[in-house]
């Protein structure tokens, strides 16, 4: 516990640093939270100001198909404080990451010992690959920058994060991971329970396969791909139950059990999901598509993985020497979710496909420190804690590396001016209102006020699997044409507002005179601060379509 705690402390210092920071005028959105983050906002905000059921906040008029219900918790916790609380999200970052570090200290203690659950939790949330050999090359040769990702290089090498770089900001993993680490400990604890024969351990290993299965179907909204990877560990631990001899009725019980308690909780939204796609005739992007591997492995697969996954990967294939009860459950775990990247890609945008290797990184963590564990147990040498001191420092220095760049860099997400014109579209527009903004990352009417946009960061829409080429275009044209193109775009997508600030004006080169002459539009915020940018001017289209759809 105290571990854990120690974990989610150092993640409260690197976000409450680093997630909405007041610094010399602008808002600091920073390091690992620098992209994804303001989506989240955009979420959080839209739902706290009407937008129930959610559309989606970046991409207007198209219902929610995002696993987006820790926004939804979090948006909770904000209304019951009662104010625009966007700090919110280190608080509940914080306690998701201590969650999960308790869940691997669980497991591992429950397989092993309470040892080698130390060892698993610091390597499963702190753990990472070889990447940090370009940081220390970096300082050998007087070249370290701080400010530099040397731990994380997208569509490198090193093209796998290391897990807590995903901590620090992928908020569904945030709920994934513990998830399910948890609902795999109750599975398997319960089919453990099947090798006796007692009424206590009968009654015991029924909770514990129903438990296992409810986490299972609750976890469908939270996130997809972690609901599938426990589906998977519970089919591979079943049939094993087989290999061993168990009884038919025994086999079928578990089976029945997992299915009624994980099932009903999955369908509602499955059929929504499916249902809404098909009226609308909108694709969400879901097919089998060419392997993770294909777009993304670089040199030798071999030396490309034990790279990435570094030396607690090394140490769980030694483990397999060993032997061990648990053996089947650790390895069937780590071996079937390390290989679906390598098989296909299934999810909208096949990068994604990447967190497996995150799911796959719990039975690594969890066979590494056991191995640390036997080390230290079965060999009485003084040089096996300098060993093991030695092994734990390397295999968490690229998690340093995300710390210090974290730490180190201060990118803006919007200065004080662009707050100020969120927090007045936020009281003085109404609820579910579309502005046209440009397709940037940070826009002040989304992740301050609260309102939907015709189209958000392109790749949040395109990677939840939507065709938004087109939506890009008509953006483009809305800002570059004539006027007489800007009003078409705007009825097209039911837009009420268009919005011109920094980043309509650096990539589109807006001209504010265009939209000042247009009778059919207008002027209802000004600010003509002195910026490169020119000021932020909103203009509301006169006889808008109603904002309640």
């Amino acid at each position: 516990m105290y571990l854990s705690l120690g974990i989610s402390l150092i993640a409260f210092i690197v976000l409450s640093n680093t997630v909405w920071v007041w610094d010399n005028g602008y808002i600091i959105l920073s390091g690992s939270n620098w992209q994804d983050t303001p989506m989240h906002y955009e979420i959080i905000e839209s739902i706290n100001n009407g937008n129930f059921p959610p559309q989606m906040p970046y991409y207007a008029g198209v219902r929610m198909f995002y696993h987006y219900f820790v926004d939804f918790h979090t948006a909770i916790l904000e209304k019951a404080y009662g104010a625009f609380f966007p700090r919110m999200i280190v608080v509940t970052n914080t306690f998701f990451i201590y969650l999960f570090a308790l869940s691997i200290f669980v497991l591992a203690s429950y397989l092993k010992n309470e040892e080698a659950g130390i060892y698993a939790t610091l390597i499963g949330t702190l753990g990472g690959g070889l990447s940090f050999i370009g940081g220390l090359y970096a300082l050998l040769h007087g070249q370290f920058a701080p400010t530099t990702n040397y731990a994380f290089q997208y569509g490198q090498f090193f093209t796998i994060p290391p897990i807590f770089d995903n901590l620090l900001q992928q908020r569904p993993q945030l709920i994934g991971l513990p998830a399910l680490t948890t609902a795999a400990y109750f599975l398997y604890r319960g089919t453990q329970h099947t090798a006796t024969s007692t009424a206590i351990t009968y009654r015991r290993y029924r909770r514990e396969i129903a438990l296992s299965g409810l986490l299972t179907g609750l976890l469908f909204t939270f996130h997809i791909l972690a609901c599938f990877s426990a589906m998977l560990i519970f089919l591979l631990n079943w049939l094993n139950i087989k290999m061993k001899n168990r009884s038919i009725r025994i086999r079928i019980e578990i089976l029945a059990l997992f299915l009624l308690f994980s099932i009903p909780p999955i369908m509602p939204y499955l059929i929504t999901m499916l249902r809404s796609s098909s009226v609308s005739g909108i694709s969400i992007g879901l097919g089998i598509k060419a392997p993770w591997i294909y777009y993304f492995l670089t040199g030798n697969p071999l030396l490309f993985y034990i790279a990435n996954l570094g030396l607690p990967f090394i140490l769980a294939l030694l483990y397999l020497i060993f032997k061990s009860e648990h053996r089947f459950f650790l390895y069937s775990w780590l071996f079937s979710l390390i290989s679906l990247p390598n098989l296909f890609s299934f999810t909208p945008n096949p990068w994604d496909m990447y967190k497996f290797f995150h799911y796959a990184w719990i039975p690594v963590a969890v066979t590494a420190g056991s191995l640390l564990a036997d080390l230290r147990s079965g060999l009485k040498s003084k040089l096996i804690p300098v060993l093991i001191s030695v092994i734990l420092i390397f295999s968490l220095l690229s998690s340093a590396l995300i710390i210090t760049w974290n730490l180190s860099t201060n990118y803006p997400a919007a200065d004080v001016h662009e707050y100020e014109a969120g927090m007045w579209v936020r009281r003085n527009t109404p609820q579910k209102s579309v502005f046209l903004t440009w397709h940037s990352i940070h826009a002040p009417v989304s992740m301050i006020g609260g309102r939907l946009r015709v189209l958000g960061y392109v790749n949040w829409a395109y990677g939840h699997g939507f065709d938004i080429w087109e939506r890009a275009r008509d953006v483009e044209r809305a800002y570059r044409g004539n006027i007489s193109d800007t009003l078409a775009v705007m009825r097209k997508y039911n837009a009420s507002y268009i919005y011109i600030g920094r980043a309509e004006m650096r990539n589109a080169d807006a001209e504010v005179s265009k939209f000042e002459r247009c009778k059919d539009l207008k002027e209802v915020y000004k600010d003509e601060y002195k910026h490169e940018s020119g000021g932020i001017y909103i203009f509301a289209l006169r006889h808008a379509p109603s904002s309640r759809r």
